[in-house]
């Protein structure tokens, strides 16, 4: 983990994909702890389709770099560690459904009256206000929401959810994280803190923005989809893998056409004012396929940079471990989970110079409750004694 949030640490309270804020600034560098319900916490470690040891790989990688702490907030000696806790702690994280923190006792008030200088986040679906408040959804559905995941129509009229990948779920707690940390400086400068709300839903909704502020302003969006278009266009190579071609402004279009010995295309590029898709040029399309069938994608790659042509390689997931740009920036790092085991796993796009990336292994339920109790807040062995006895703890 990087250093740039060290010292600051955070209360995390949330299920599935708000485990990502707190994992955004777990890989800054803050103390996450993660006040978990007993006695099994977080049931993202059961989630999805992909498992490794018998955990999801969602648990995997939201969770690392954090601590379990196993807590009943329903009982009052849960929430008075909780509030304790809130006394040393700069962040509380609500990543549950709107309100519910309020009704256990222990939301924006309450804690705001311990500790005044706290940061308080609530991440969820659909906001604290609207009619959708209370609105129990699960990732596509932000997205559907926000016009990001239209339906697929089967020949029996059947709509289904087609090929996405989602991003209500990713939105909503990079945004979050931005917040937190513009209100952590805010709060280290005034000594105040601020309650921020972030609603997945709205996070979709910002990744459509340009429509969005074509629809609200009464004028018909211009953004074309790009199936038509010739200069920026897919194309196949010879080994059969794809790249994107997007020689779409006249010096790009020249530069091409000169490394590929075809001047005699240059005519189909120098009209246009600032660029040109070449949209429907059939006669161009099947040309440049014919060009791009010459070479294998690798050596494609190599000519972009060669003679400055915008593009790439066109991947699969599974073709990025071997990409060579993908394994240059060290975006990999390795661990040892106790329960999944060796693991490689993607890190963060930030970089922090002189600093390398790796994370904790997530936590098992409840795996630092004595730590955490006796490390933050002094507890002795019979505290916690006393705690666990009366169903307020669980210790890992």
């Amino acid at each position: 983990m990087y250093d740039l949030l060290e010292g600051v640490r955070v209360l995390e309270v949330a299920l599935l994909a708000p485990d990502a804020l707190g994992m955004h600034l777990a890989d800054l560098g803050a103390e996450v702890i993660k006040v978990e319900s007993p006695p099994t916490g977080d049931y993202v470690r059961l989630v999805g389709s992909t498992h490794v040891g018998g955990l999801s790989l969602l648990h995997l990688r939201w969770n690392r770099g954090k601590k379990s702490v196993l807590l009943d907030l329903k009982k009052p000696l849960g929430r008075q560690v909780f509030l304790e806790l809130v006394e040393h702690s700069q962040v509380v994280v609500d990543g549950l459904r709107a309100g519910t923190l309020e009704r256990y006792g222990v939301g924006y008030e309450a804690v705001r009256e311990v500790n005044p200088a706290l940061v308080y986040c609530s991440l969820n679906g659909t906001g604290g206000s609207g009619p959708y408040r209370q609105l129990a959804t699960h990732g596509i559905a932000y997205d559907a929401y926000a016009g990001l995941s239209p339906p697929s129509f089967g020949e029996d009229g059947q709509p289904s959810i087609g090929d996405h990948v989602p991003v209500g779920i990713a939105a909503g707690p990079l945004y979050a994280a931005l917040g937190v940390a513009a209100a952590l400086v805010r709060a280290g400068r005034t000594g105040e803190g601020r309650h921020l709300e972030i609603a997945q839903m709205d996070s979709a909704v910002a990744w459509q923005a340009g429509r969005l502020d074509a629809a609200l302003n009464d004028v018909e969006a211009s953004f074309e989809g790009l199936a038509e278009s010739v200069r920026y266009q897919y194309y196949r190579c010879r080994d059969g893998e794809c790249v994107i071609f997007q020689a779409t402004e006249r010096k790009f279009w020249r530069n091409f056409c000169r490394g590929v010995g075809r001047e005699d295309l240059l005519d189909r590029g120098e009209g246009e004012v600032v660029a040109d898709h070449a949209r429907g040029d059939t006669v161009l399309r099947r040309t440049l396929a014919e060009i791009f069938a010459t070479r294998s994608r690798a050596e494609w790659v190599e000519f972009f940079v060669e003679h400055d042509v915008p593009g790439g390689p066109v991947n699969a997931p599974e073709d990025l471990p071997d990409d060579p740009h993908f394994r240059a920036r060290d975006m990999v790092f390795d661990q040892e989970h106790p329960e999944a085991g060796a693991l490689r796993s993607f890190g963060t796009p930030i970089r922090v110079a002189g600093q390398g990336f790796a994370a904790e292994p997530a936590p098992s339920p409840g795996q630092h409750t004595a730590e955490v109790l006796g490390g933050v807040l002094g507890y002795d062995t019979e505290q916690l004694r006393s705690l666990r006895n009366a169903g307020a703890i669980e210790t890992g």
